[in-house]
């Protein structure tokens, strides 16, 4: 996968995660799992496990991409 920022070749790997990840556009103190009817997305799978979705880097501008709709 090519970075959208630098344009160089990107690294591929694993997001993990001792819990859920989630974006969000409200920042929450106490909170462990999405509030999807807010709009938070899930980002990892797996999340009474080992929570992991597949991503990339960039070791140049240390931009991370996550593919959140990939099985594993």
């Amino acid at each position: 996968m090519q970075c959208p920022f630098y344009g160089r070749e990107m690294e591929h790997g694993f997001l993990q995660s001792g819990r859920t990840a989630f974006f969000t556009t409200k920042r929450r103190r106490f909170l462990f799992w999405p509030d999807e009817q807010n709009g938070d997305v899930e980002l990892t799978q797996h999340n009474w496990t080992s929570p992991i979705a597949p991503a990339w880097i960039c070791r140049s501008c240390r931009k991370v991409v996550i593919d959140c709709e990939e099985t594993l």
